[in-house]
């Protein structure tokens, strides 16, 4: 689904990503791992055209990401910040609806409509009311995940989507994310929770210092095979 070749994007302080090249294979969970400052979270924002300035080839579809315009981009690719970035003035429902009225002109009715049946397959349309700062951090992190998926976006990524979760919230997310797998979803995660990824990624790469120097496919390699991501996750 994604195809990436030679991605490069630096900052003030040096360079970020330097020549970075994979894929994220349709309908499966991709996961970019290794240690804090590898780059992990600079690649997705890449990915979801945060960073409109890196350089190298992004395709989605074989479309280059880079001609597609910002609706479009928004409605193929939803991401999951680290820190939410909620609307603290808006309730759990109009955080949901706000991009499906604002970006893809949704009648206001249809749209509270669908973001209700995205609460509910989350488990969280009782908060429709709320405010995010009413809610827990497990609860933020949910109505954030409704809030991209109510765009109906093909490509779901996360941003260390277990940072601020304790164990039982951990399971509970991996096990949403399988969900939304088996459902047709294409995931892509960037993570240093090895218990996490463990179980859950079909395809991994490690990454350090704006590089990736391994690559796993759990469907087609051993993992004994591949010395850093079997040493990363203690296998």
């Amino acid at each position: 689904m994604i195809k990436a070749e030679n991605i490069y994007w630096k900052h003030s302080a040096g360079v970020v990503l330097n020549g970075v090249s994979f894929e994220i294979p349709k309908g499966k969970v991709t996961a970019f791992v290794g240690p804090s400052g590898a780059g992990k979270t600079s690649l997705l924002r890449c990915i979801a055209g945060l960073h409109s300035d890196c350089k190298g080839v992004l395709t989605y579809q074989g479309a280059l990401l880079a001609q597609m315009a910002p609706a479009e981009r928004s409605s193929a690719i939803g991401f999951v910040l680290q820190q939410f970035h909620l609307f603290s003035h808006f309730t759990v429902l109009q955080n949901c609806t706000f991009s499906m009225i604002a970006v893809q002109k949704k009648a206001p009715h249809l749209a509270e409509q669908y973001a209700m049946e995205v609460l509910a397959s989350l488990g969280i349309d009782h908060l429709w009311d709320k405010k995010p700062l009413r809610l827990s951090g497990g609860q933020q992190q949910r109505v954030a995940i409704a809030r991209a998926l109510v765009m109906r976006p093909k490509l779901l990524l996360l941003d260390e989507p277990t940072s601020a979760l304790d164990p039982e919230r951990r399971d509970s997310i991996a096990a949403l994310l399988l969900q939304l797998q088996k459902g047709g979803m294409t995931v892509g995660i960037s993570t240093h929770d090895m218990p996490f990824v463990k179980g859950l990624a079909h395809r991994m790469y490690f990454m350090e210092q704006g590089a990736i120097t391994e690559a796993f496919d759990r469907e087609t390699e051993e993992l004994s095979s591949k010395i850093k991501i079997s040493k990363y996750l203690g296998a």
